[in-house]
């Protein structure tokens, strides 16, 4: 996990060195966190950015900014190059490098290209600057699926860039008016957020916007150009329409040799490597395939919900058969309100380490998650993750929280209004499931990757996402749409491929989205302690004592404080106004602050050595009585 920040400037009139230096180091700050292992400054006065490393592969040689062996290339990339070997060895005989990074092939590519053509030859998650200092152009490019962030800013003479938003925000030019139209309104329990867009990818500030993955945008001394496309999934579609169905077999054992490859170079690095456990089908298929050459920590919620859905009794039982470190952390309301000692500014934190005035149990969870491993395993630096793997191979054709009988309930309840919302917009007709995984594409930015980019970030860790391969997920497209039902259904492909590593009481695991369970009261009353203690000290400091919006606020605190189910709504409300006018505060002051991102603090979690599927501290209801009746299974 790296980043970088700074600006093109082509008004003629560059600051004074003096002052770019300390705006670099302004912004630097801010992706502290990000990158805590060395900072580099390259300025040049049309160009001018800051990278902040975190030093995964290549310690000693991979300090960046990049150059190749002239010094007229200078790239800046955050992010891996998954297939550099192969990069490396082609351009072998041409090129002198300097170290190991797998980065470093991004100079090179680009010097033999001079333009956005490397690009396709990349595999990996990446966002990049390359510059030509001599011609004094260059380009900005985000990986194709959007798992690495980029924001940029249009300015009269200018353009800003950045990895987070807190950093575009650290320079006094930025826009920062919210965005009210990108809000989120708090969460719920079901599979998205309330406001998922589908159509775009948010910032949650007006003039600000986010290069989209699988876009790339100029560079020159006089101007930007627009943002333009160099990957989609519509070629792998098209194809859908053009093969003929091969035996569906085929298609699974083609996906598991894929996915085999995938995990092998998402484990390479000169740094530890981890696993997000949730003993699902989708985490513990990576576990299983990355134990075959590596011996990962694994890391595991344990709280009510995992346990009664038997999540967590099967992330034992892998972990225990594969012979590898299993960290089972436990999460209730004691624990996440007054252990943690959750206060304003843990609240502000989030929204801070967010880029956004989002909160909710998903993301708090993650970030404490983090936390954890950080400090169990202090040099821990990568974490592997199974997210990605529903979006493209029908992973929320049926769940736990939304059981469906077959495809065709699954088609006419979630897929044929978004068929018809495309008909109505002209765009040219698709497949059900072709029209779900484009849209997929754009919510997984919006929420899935945007959270594990920012919680990860926030402690110095690097997420990688096997199943986000983009050649796993135009594989998956290119799936005629006759075989959708057969191979999708269930999530079918992944659970057959997944028989190469896993035992049948895990590739036959329900679908179970994270923390959903047939009683989720558990989860609520963390959230509603969460917003109990909060609430006293944001009226303090952020509230008039007199203003209509004080009553409005402190209505809802004391339907909140009357506790029961009936304060779920209250509760999320309550916590997104919150995190709304922290997030418009930092917004409003950021530049004319001095913040220094200090070092995460260590975690207060506990280790849950004690935990059992009978064990029903933690339970109430219907999920304790299920827990006990079949074990933690299902």
């Amino acid at each position: 996990m790296c980043g970088f920040a700074g600006w093109l400037r082509w008004d003629g009139a560059p600051l004074p060195v003096e002052e770019r230096r300390a705006l670099l180091h302004r912004m630097g700050a801010q992706l502290a966190r990000r990158g805590p292992d060395d900072e580099g400054i390259y300025d040049d006065g049309v160009l001018s950015f800051v990278f902040r490393r975190l030093a995964v592969n290549d310690p000693a040689g991979g300090r960046q900014p990049l150059y190749d062996e002239t010094g007229t290339i200078v790239a800046a990339v955050n992010g891996e190059i998954y297939n550099h070997a192969a990069l490396r060895a082609g351009l072998a005989g041409r090129h002198a490098f300097a170290g190991r990074s797998d980065c470093e092939v991004v100079v090179h590519l680009y010097e033999e290209t001079r333009d956005a053509a490397f690009l396709e030859r990349l595999r990996g998650m990446y966002a990049l600057l390359v510059w030509d200092r001599e011609h004094r152009r260059g380009l900005i490019a985000r990986d194709r699926l959007g798992i690495k962030p980029l924001y940029y800013a249009r300015l009269r003479d200018g353009l800003l860039f950045a990895s987070e938003l807190t950093a575009l925000l650290a320079h006094p030019d930025c826009p920062r008016e919210v965005e009210h139209a990108d809000l989120d309104h708090g969460y719920i329990g079901g599979e998205k957020y309330t406001a998922v867009n589908y159509d775009r990818v948010p910032t949650f500030v007006r003039g600000v916007s986010m290069l989209g993955g699988g876009e790339t945008l100029s560079l020159g001394a006089t101007g930007a150009g627009a943002p333009r496309r160099y990957w989609s999934l519509l070629p792998a579609i098209a194809r859908s329409r053009e093969t003929a169905p091969r035996a569906p077999e085929t298609y699974v054992r083609e996906y598991a040799d894929l996915l085999d490859e995938s995990i092998r170079l998402h484990l390479e690095a000169d740094a530890p490597v981890g696993v997000f456990l949730s003993g699902g089908l989708d985490s513990s298929l990576v576990a299983a395939a990355a134990a075959r050459t590596a011996r990962p920590h694994c890391f595991s919620v344990c709280e009510a919900t995992t346990i009664a859905t038997g999540d967590m009794a099967r992330a034992a039982g892998l972990t225990r058969t594969l012979g590898l470190p299993f960290h089972p952390v436990r999460y209730d309301r004691a624990t996440f309100a007054d252990e943690l000692d959750f206060s304003l500014a843990s609240l502000e934190e989030l929204v801070w380490t967010m880029d956004a005035p989002r909160f909710a149990p998903e993301l708090f969870f993650k970030f404490e998650l983090h936390r954890y491993a950080k400090t169990v395993q202090p040099g821990l630096k990568v974490i592997l993750v199974g997210q990605g793997a529903d979006e493209f191979a029908g992973g929320y054709s049926t769940s736990f929280s939304s059981p469906r009988r077959a495809w065709r309930d699954y088609v006419a309840d979630s897929l044929e209004p978004r068929v018809r919302a495309a008909a109505a917009a002209g765009e040219r007709a698709h497949a059900p499931f072709h029209c779900e995984m484009l849209a997929r594409l754009t919510a997984l930015q919006s929420h899935n990757l945007w959270n594990e980019d920012r919680v990860a970030a926030a402690f110095g860790v690097e997420t990688r996402v096997p199943y986000l391969d983009h050649r796993l997920v135009e594989f998956l497209a290119a799936i005629p749409p006759v075989l959708h039902p057969e191979l999708f259904w269930n999530k079918r492909i992944v659970r057959d491929a997944a028989r190469r590593w896993l035992p049948p009481d895990l590739t036959g695991a329900p679908k179970v989205l994270f923390w959903q369970a047939d009683d989720t009261s558990s989860v609520h009353a963390i959230m509603a302690a969460c917003a109990r203690r909060v609430y006293p000290a944001f009226r303090e400091s952020y509230l008039g004592r007199d203003s209509a919006t004080t009553g409005r606020f402190d209505a809802l605190h004391r339907r909140v404080a009357r506790g029961g189910p009936a304060t779920r709504g209250p509760v999320q409300r309550l916590l997104a106004d919150m995190t709304f006018m922290i997030f418009e505060r930092m917004c409003g002051t950021l530049h004319a602050l001095e913040v220094p991102v200090p070092p995460a603090e260590p975690s207060r979690l506990r280790p849950d050595a004690d935990w059992s599927p009978e064990g029903t501290a933690l339970m109430s209801g219907r999920d304790a009585a299920r827990a006990r009746s079949t074990g933690g299974r299902r």
